[in-house]
């Protein structure tokens, strides 16, 4: 944050003037004049991070508020902007306009982090888990019979607590549709009888469910978009949710090899073997197994399934909806499929390939859920 404190500084001085009734005509002057000079300060500082190929230097502004930051009307509220003469305050309006954008460059190249972050990470969670035993470890030891559904009710107290813990309180707040996706009858059913949980609980899971999926009885996290909400919020974190955010991952891998193990020594998971099925059949288990985990919300969501099997060279493609409705009744899937005015309606509003495809008719959320369907079906096909 050292290289770039002139930012606050910048913020301290015009709120200083905005709290004074200055009148002198040469103090409003030569407060203008020390604004542009440190202006040519900061902006050469801003060019100079966003074209370093050092990633790690640009965490030196993540504790900055980039949302205010990159407001300009936030930086020219103030009255010196009134009270300067008329050619001084267009020359620090401009300032002003050309470090809100340096700003705005230098955020998106904070938030396109991807591998970078990856490694961050591991890094830091090898620091912090040097051979340390869990409480998974513990936990588990002290069970009499380990069953999944054990290991599932552990998870999701894992998860309940990693949110208490406020990891995911600087993310976006969530709309009613996200709301309207979170099922807390069914979450408290696997929480301990008579958790407590915070007022905005529910809020927390709703941000959650932005960056996971489940996998039969597992509960995944997308690290790749995770990590990068954490890593530009990394500076504003305090060191015990670092440390909870790490337990926590490390935790889940615990879990979920051992719910692996046990699913297949239930005979919950067949073995691959050689012939095991056709790709038909693939295909009819992995769309039974996105009905029962709640990927196809809607009617339209096969479009994606559609959309990616046609990506995808070792699996049949579709000239046509009629060609695919066809062939989901011919693999058994009869009924609550869509119609083929349906599918054709949002093909023709997405753009792009699999994992960054765009949609005319959504964007955000909603277009993050669409690609990780399109995901979701890819690795449930290859995994049979």
């Amino acid at each position: 944050m050292a290289k770039l404190s002139q930012l606050l500084t910048l913020e301290c001085m015009l709120d200083a003037y905005d709290s004074l009734n200055i009148k002198d005509s040469w103090i409003i002057e030569r407060q203008g004049v020390c604004i542009v000079e440190l202006l040519d300060i900061i902006n050469p500082k801003l060019k100079r991070l966003i074209n370093s190929k050092t990633r790690l230097s640009c965490r030196n502004v993540l504790v900055a508020n980039f949302k205010t930051m990159t407001n300009t009307a936030h930086w020219l509220k103030s009255k010196l902007f009134i009270d300067l003469p008329k050619a001084l305050g267009k020359a620090l309006r401009e300032k002003i306009v050309q470090m809100v954008d340096l700003l705005k460059a230098l955020m998106v190249k904070i938030i396109d982090v991807d591998e970078f972050a990856k490694e961050f990470f591991e890094r830091l969670k090898k620091r912090y888990w040097k051979g340390r035993t869990t409480d998974y470890e513990l936990w588990k030891a002290r069970q009499s019979k380990l069953t999944i559904e054990r290991l599932t009710e552990y998870q999701a107290e894992l998860t309940a607590n990693m949110l208490i813990m406020g990891i995911l309180k600087f993310d976006e707040a969530p709309s009613g549709q996200e709301m309207e996706g979170v099922d807390m009858e069914k979450l408290r059913k696997k929480l301990k009888d008579g958790k407590v949980l915070p007022e905005g609980f529910e809020m927390e899971c709703a941000k959650l469910r932005r960056y996971s999926h489940w996998e039969g009885d597992r509960f995944m996290i997308d690290y790749k978009l995770l990590l990068k909400y954490l890593y530009c919020m990394f500076g504003k974190l305090t060191s015990e949710q670092h440390i909870k955010m790490f337990e926590y991952d490390v935790q889940m891998k615990q879990i979920h090899e051992d719910i692996e193990r046990l699913r297949k020594e239930e005979g919950l998971i067949e073995e691959k073997k050689e012939g095991n099925g056709n790709l038909m059949s693939r295909m009819r288990r992995t769309i039974d197994t996105m009905r029962q985990e709640g990927e196809l919300k809607h009617l339209y969501d096969y479009t994606w399934l559609m959309m990616a099997m046609n990506e995808n060279c070792d699996l049949p493609s579709f000239d046509t909806p009629t060609s695919f409705r066809e062939y989901l009744i011919n693999i058994g899937i009869k009924k609550g499929i869509p119609n083929r005015s349906t599918i054709s309606k949002y093909y023709d509003k997405a753009r792009g390939q699999l994992p960054n495809w765009t949609f005319d008719d959504a964007d955000g959320t909603e277009a993050i859920r669409r690609n990780n369907v399109g995901k979701r079906f890819l690795n449930l096909v290859k995994r049979e």
